[in-house]
């Protein structure tokens, strides 16, 4: 009996690690749509069903990329995208939770603060985008405003809306037992809170990534959106689309880490 036992345990831990070396049903789809689409792209020119020069080909794309990477400077260009990113996001992430935990526990502050942020909230940012620029001048102020502003609001709302959609029996229930106010925001309205909040963040970098673009587009010297804007006048498909995939890949790899995140405290609470 133990004999059979010591046998059976190798066999399972070898069916475990195959499991895990099995690609799933999804990745397997998902990889044969994107192969397909690519031999698609790469042939569609030829044959005459789209124009090639305004649609370039995945071989010519990969070796724009190479070009780029090795001629065009592109790390400078990415390292003030990224500061612009990086200083606009986390300013907005300073300024919103303190403000969404207000707007979400104070009615009073709700009245007041409410209207004036949802009129700026509805206001499209390309239109603040000249007056920033008068305000901030050309340099990466105006860029980093820009961030913040399409990041604020989608923390701010998700925090606030978490806040005050806490569970009614959650809060009698510590109130019964003689809980204080810290105890009820600390023990209650805190991890209640938590999935909207990360819902906001995920839903404030695809924001935050455009923002980025946008402001650089318009106002810029440098940049991943000043090197868009110049490839794009210039006719030049097989640029604009290695920067343009680079873009989505980084809005997407941060907005995968957040989700992930996201699905982990969500299983932290059903447990």
């Amino acid at each position: 009996m133990r004999s059979a036992e010591i046998t059976a345990e190798p066999a399972e831990t070898r069916q475990l690690s195959l499991s895990f070396l099995r690609p799933s049903r999804s990745a397997v789809i998902g990889t044969l749509a994107v192969l397909a689409f690519l031999v698609l792209w790469q042939i569609a020119p030829g044959i005459g069903w789209v124009n090639g020069r305004f649609t370039s080909r995945p071989t010519e794309v990969f070796l724009a990329a190479i070009d780029i990477f090795r001629n065009d400077n592109f790390l400078y260009h990415a390292r003030i995208s990224l500061t612009e990113f990086v200083a606009g996001f986390a300013l907005a992430i300073v300024v919103s939770i303190p403000l969404g935990v207000l707007l979400g526990t104070s009615k009073i502050a709700r009245y007041l603060i409410d209207p004036p942020l949802m009129a700026l909230y509805i206001a499209p940012t390309l239109v603040l985008l000249p007056i920033m620029v008068i305000w901030l001048g050309i340099d990466m102020a105006p860029k980093i405003a820009v961030v913040f502003l399409g990041a604020v609001f989608p923390i701010v709302l998700n925090t606030m809306a978490g806040m005050s959609e806490a569970d009614p029996k959650f809060l009698r229930m510590a109130r019964s037992f003689g809980a204080t106010r810290f105890d009820i925001f600390a023990r209650v309205l805190v991890p209640g809170s938590l999935p909207a909040l990360l819902t906001g963040l995920r839903l404030a970098v695809g924001r935050a990534v455009l923002g980025v673009i946008v402001g650089e587009l318009f106002v810029s010297q440098a940049g991943i959106g000043y090197q868009l804007n110049l490839y794009g006048s210039a006719m030049r498909i097989d640029r604009l689309l290695v920067y343009a995939l680079i873009v989505s890949a980084f809005g997407y790899t941060l907005t995968v880490m957040v989700r992930s995140v996201e699905n982990k405290v969500r299983d932290w609470r059903s447990k």
